[in-house]
């Protein structure tokens, strides 16, 4: 039986820099705690936070609570920590029964707050713990974590006020052994070589070490490693991201060409798929929506000239299998989140249900068929450049409805979604062709008719929860999706539901097939260049 030597697929570490943990007061009297709330409310910790106060205060005379709910919790917030850090004398961070937040709930004190001078302890769920503490290794500090079975409401009194106790002695215990551990830490890098077998026992070694999507793969050998780094002109040691989601790690070329390789991917497609890794490591954005409790996917969409080079599928069946470029393309990001970002089923990939859509969802937008310019021509890029664009969300669907013209029907649907980050219409050749000889002869009175047709009373968006958990969360960030006026709109006033830059078209499907359209939630299109990895 032939054997085989086969690759690490693992990204890199980067250097952790650690630090001690803040002194503890061995006494609260007179101070002043903040608590601060990473999911504003609802975290399921209310009851707990009532008792916290009324032993402390009971406890130490004179303590003074505050209290900050955060408006978004992935997002770095320096007024607040500033804020903390000049009225309190420590901190209690309260996560809430979701990945990520449990993840930020460790990050931001360790980046922020301790790192500082300024003591604390999280509140998280006992189910997220290995996420916590993967967290904790990353930021290089053993923050304080008191973990509490989910939901709380289900614990006794005596457990209940077991978890004060843990708080109140998590405040004030003075840190020892590797709490007081600093310097810069290098983690040692996975040998190159991991594993010698035949084709099975390969594929058994790298799905028990959970290197897999759980599809059988192709070894990734030295030989087919080099012929597939003959799809890109840069070096093999070139680093493609240094923050890959969502664990933050180091990619270079080479490792996105080894799981390339894993996915079953030609050299042809390696630009491709290192520029989605590229896109993966932008922003802060992708390690929260990867690690959500919530379940995301991201869906791939390729413009340009390299469709028809690795023959992508943009027609008949787009979406679906058949064609190896976008099926393995589409494949070949979820084996780098895993490998290269540090995703981990059951650690920190947690998603309640989890996502068809995480095997496989990448495409190619049916150009030639479309009456508009291109998504990457709205995006900003030239006609003949070559680009992906990812978008992220991908919980609800609505479609297909092709007995009704028009769109008021699909805008009713796509208001009744829970999340309004945004969405994407995915229009076949022929509806996009019909709403072209209706007057929309530009890509841009498409958006704008979507963007005002999906619209309701600002009661009714309050009645949903619509405007408290989206309209009203982005006037208090100030970034400005939604005008100020919104504030300032009587409950029986009209507006659209959605941000307007929150709303896309792609042109996809058979030209030759029924009026079709899906709706998709799938949003913050962001966009790269292929043609720099070629």
């Amino acid at each position: 039986m032939e054997k085989y030597k086969v690759l690490d697929p693992r990204g890199l570490f980067n250097d952790i820099m650690q630090a001690p943990l803040s002194k503890r007061p061995k006494d609260y009297s007179g101070k002043t705690i903040y608590i601060i709330e990473s999911w504003g409310k609802n975290s399921g910790f209310e009851e707990i936070i009532e008792r916290i106060k009324i032993r402390f205060a009971a406890k130490y005379p004179g303590v003074k609570f505050l209290n900050a709910q955060r408006v978004m919790y992935s997002a770095d917030d320096p007024k607040l920590w500033a804020e903390v850090k000049s009225a309190a004398d420590a901190f209690i961070y309260v996560a809430a029964p979701s990945c990520s937040t449990t993840a930020y709930a460790m990050t931001w004190p360790a980046r922020a707050l301790e790192r500082f001078g300024l003591p604390g302890v999280v509140l998280i769920y006992k189910y997220l713990e290995e996420n916590a503490l993967m967290s904790q290794d990353r930021e290089g500090m053993k923050i304080r974590y008191v973990d509490v079975h989910y939901p709380c409401e289900q614990l006794s009194e005596e457990e209940k006020d077991a978890v004060v106790t843990r708080v109140d002695e998590a405040l004030t215990r003075e840190p020892s052994g590797d709490e007081l551990t600093e310097g810069v830490r290098t983690p040692q890098p996975p040998a190159r070589i991991a594993f010698e077998g035949s084709f099975s026992e390969i594929n058994d070694y790298y799905y028990e070490k959970g290197w897999t999507d759980g599809l059988p793969i192709v070894p990734p050998t030295e030989e087919k490693v080099a012929e597939m780094l003959k799809g890109t002109s840069h070096s093999p040691d070139e680093v493609v991201c240094t923050q890959m989601a969502p664990e933050g790690r180091k990619v270079t070329v080479e490792k996105v060409a080894v799981n390339a390789v894993m996915a079953g991917a030609e050299p042809s497609y390696l630009p491709v798929i290192i520029t989605a890794c590229e896109i993966m490591g932008r922003t802060q954005r992708y390690h929260a929506s990867t690690k959500s409790t919530n379940s995301f996917s991201y869906m791939q969409v390729v413009n340009g000239p390299i469709r028809d080079e690795i023959r992508m599928n943009s027609g008949v069946y787009a979406l679906g299998p058949g064609n190896k470029a976008n099926a393995v393309i589409g494949r070949a990001l979820r084996l780098a989140l895993i490998n290269l970002g540090g995703a981990e089923v059951g650690v920190n990939l947690m998603g309640v249900q989890g996502n068809v859509g995480s095997y496989t969802f990448c495409f190619a937008e049916n150009e030639e068929a479309s009456p508009w310019c291109s998504l990457a021509q709205a995006q900003g890029f030239g006609k003949d450049e070559s680009v992906l664009t990812m978008f992220t969300g991908g919980f609800s669907h609505s479609g297909n409805y092709m007995f009704v013209k028009g769109m008021d029907q699909m805008m009713k649907s796509l208001m009744s979604f829970e999340y309004l980050a945004g969405w994407t219409l995915l229009l076949a050749p022929k509806r996009a062709k019909e709403l072209a000889e209706a007057g929309f002869d530009t890509r841009e009175k498409v958006l704008d008719y979507l963007w005002k047709a999906a619209s309701m009373t600002i009661g009714e968006m309050k009645a949903r929860g619509h405007y408290d958990r989206q309209i009203a969360r982005d006037l208090k960030m100030g970034t400005g999706k939604y005008p100020k006026e919104y504030a300032d709109l009587p409950d029986d006033a009209m507006a659209p539901v959605f941000a307007r830059s929150t709303i896309n078209v792609v042109v996809v499907g058979d030209p030759e097939g029924t009026n079709v359209m899906q709706g998709w939630m799938m949003y913050n299109a962001d966009s790269a260049s292929i043609d720099k990895w070629r």
